[in-house]
């Protein structure tokens, strides 16, 4: 499943590439990236048949942890959710 997040500024002190090492860390073996830009980030979780309920989770948390935005979303099949909600 894609999960795409989608940001409008990074935390202060957070530059690209650490987003991108720590989400690595944060999905371990949940998923992994698969590609990026100036102001979002894509992931595939899991595989499709499993739940991937967890990573789903995982970034959510990982996000409101260090602060990103309220207007941060998480798109999950084409539909976009506040990281809040």
């Amino acid at each position: 499943m894609e999960l795409c997040i989608h940001f409008t500024a990074l935390p202060e002190g957070m530059d690209l590439d650490q987003l991108k090492q720590e989400m690595a860390f944060v999905l371990d073996e949940e998923g992994w990236l698969t590609g990026s830009g100036a102001d979002w980030l894509e992931l595939e979780l899991e595989d499709e048949r499993a739940n991937p309920k967890y990573g789903i989770l995982a970034v959510k948390h990982y996000l409101q942890k260090r602060n990103f935005a309220p207007d941060t979303t998480i798109e999950l099949a084409g539909t976009p959710v506040g990281i809040y909600e």
